[in-house]
This record gives structure tokens, C-alpha cells and sequence, in this order.
């Protein structure tokens, strides 16, 4: 197709200027979207395809970058704690060539509305604190841990005991790294959460960047096993990217990094699925737009 062709030639310029400035940010992103809708209508070839990474090197020349990062996937996964963390501390590599892109990727709505997140977790934290004088949170997928550091610093740790529950061990070493002087607020299990199950229960159950990786039933399954998890007036919050994401396509084409997008109505569709009280599930979102988080009281 001839405005393909158009949107590779784009592309393949603001590549060959080693990233984009700001003011192309607008159309670099149109042309993303573009790109990714024709690839999920199968109308990109393989080669089309492979054609769009011309310029970029390979991938251990682009490796210390973000964006090599996200296609190298270092750890087997796409969002591993890694990348979340180089987000949260808006980490620019140092090569010169290169850096335009990682400037891109910290000024991008998804990144934007990711530390956002983050800012979320704490401000639960210290409004739960205002209304009892300590809680136990249980935190899946808990991934690098700098939100509970953060959190942490900012209350009298000994208000709140957390379990985070994690499949990768590297996170889990990461994250005690950087809870250290919280070690005993904070236990870490290393497992998939589908093998976990406990006896206790839980004042607030959180998982914030888990769930749009799955499917609407293994969803509703996890879902229903922290409610289950969670005391009688406690509260279940889970994060999912929202179905207006204006870095979809980036995240896909370049860092094939693929979500599920739900819309606030399909969030509370799901959670009415496992189970939950109409009358008590609502939804929120972050100052962006982008990140979206369902609330359910058990």
C-alpha cells in the first residue's frame, strides 16, 4: 500500500536521525498506530515486517537502550521489573546516538501513566493508613518494589505488613535490594500466583501490572482467588491499561509489548464475572488516562 510505503520512509528517516525530536512525536505516533493496525489486519509480510527494525542495529548495539531493552526481553518477558524500574527512574542511555529514543519513551503517555501508577500505589497506601491505624497488604506481581520502598519512607513502617508474591526470583532479589530497610515489613514468595494459595487474609489486595496480560477468564479465575484472599471490608484493586493508549503502537511494532486493553465497563463486567457486588466495584484512572484501576470491596 502506498501510504505504508509513505509511513516506512518516515519512519526509516527518523531512524536514521537516531530518534525523533519532539515535534515529530505527534506523527511518529500516527504512524505507529497506522503500522500496527495493518499488521493486525495482515496486511504487513514477514519481511515488511522485519524491514521496519532497518537503521536500529543489532540487538546488542541497542541493547543498553530502552528500546532495546523492551525487544531483547533480557529476563523471557515483556514488562519484566527491569524495564519498569528504568521507567520509573526515566533512565536515558548515554549514547549519544541513541538517546533521542529513550527521551521519546519517558515522554509517551504509557510511560507517563506507569510511574503514575506508581504515585497511585503510594497515595492508597497513605489514605488507607488515614482510616485504620495498620494494615496487611498483599501485593501480586510485585515486580522491582520501588513503589513499596516509596511507599514505605513516606509512613511508620511498622503500620503495614505487605506479602508480595512474584514468579521472577530476580524481581524478588531487586526489590529486597531495594526494601532493605524495610525487611521486616515485607515478606517475598517466589511463585506463579496460579500455584499460590494462603490462610491468611488481607486488608488490601493490589496487583498493578498483571492483569492485562490475560485473557478475560484466567482474569475473572485471579481475580475471584483475591477477593477470596481478602478480608470482609477490605478492598481488591487491580491495574489494567485502559482501551485509550495512544503508545499502542509504539510498544507493539517496535517493543512487541502486547496488552490487553479494557475499557472501565468491561473492567466492572469482569469483576460482576467473579463474583463482586455491583453496588461496591468502581473504577479510576490515573491523571493520563491511560492506566486504569478496579476497585472491588469485599
Amino acid at each position: 500500500m502506498l501510504a505504508t510505503s509513505a509511513s516506512f520512509r518516515f519512519l526509516h528517516r527518523i531512524i536514521g536521525n537516531g530518534g525523533p525530536e519532539p515535534h515529530e512525536y505527534a506523527e511518529l505516533n500516527e504512524i505507529f498506530e497506522y503500522i500496527a493496525a495493518a499488521l493486525r489486519a495482515g496486511e504487513l509480510s514477514k519481511a515488511d515486517r522485519e524491514s521496519l527494525y532497518e537503521g536500529f542495529g543489532s540487538n546488542e548495539a541497542i541493547g543498553h537502550t530502552i528500546l532495546g531493552h523492551a525487544r531483547a526481553k533480557p529476563f523471557g518477558y515483556a514488562g519484566d521489573f527491569l524495564i519498569i524500574d528504568k521507567i520509573y527512574r526515566q533512565e536515558v542511555t548515554e549514547d549519544g546516538r541513541l538517546c533521542k529514543w529513550d527521551i521519546f519513551w519517558h515522554r509517551q503517555p504509557a510511560t507517563r501513566a506507569v510511574r503514575n501508577r506508581k504515585d497511585y500505589f503510594i497515595r492508597m497506601v497513605r489514605k488507607t493508613l488515614r482510616a485504620r491505624d495498620s494494615f496487611r497488604l498483599l501485593n501480586i506481581a510485585s515486580g522491582p518494589g520501588r513503589d513499596l520502598a516509596e511507599a514505605y519512607a513516606r509512613i511508620d513502617p511498622a503500620r503495614m505488613q505487605t506479602v508480595c508474591v512474584e514468579a521472577d526470583d530476580k524481581a524478588i532479589a531487586y526489590a529486597s535490594n531495594l526494601n532493605a530497610a524495610f525487611k521486616n515489613h515485607i515478606e517475598f514468595i517466589h511463585r506463579n500466583v496460579f500455584r499460590f494459595d494462603t490462610h491468611q487474609r488481607f486488608d488490601v489486595a493490589w496487583s498493578a501490572g498483571l492483569f492485562d496480560y490475560f485473557e478475560d477468564g484466567v482474569f475473572v479465575k485471579l481475580l475471584q482467588k483475591m477477593m477470596g484472599w481478602t478480608k470482609p471490608g477490605g478492598e481488591v484493586i487491580v491495574g489494567n491499561f485502559g482501551d485509550h493508549n495512544p503508545t499502542r503502537g509504539y510498544m507493539e511494532i517496535i517493543s512487541e509489548w502486547y496488552l490487553h486493553h479494557r475499557s472501565a465497563g468491561h473492567l466492572r463486567d469482569l469483576a460482576l464475572r467473579a463474583g463482586a457486588d455491583a453496588e461496591r466495584v468502581y473504577v479510576e484512572r490515573e491523571p493520563e488516562g491511560v492506566n486504569l484501576f478496579l476497585h472491588i470491596g469485599v
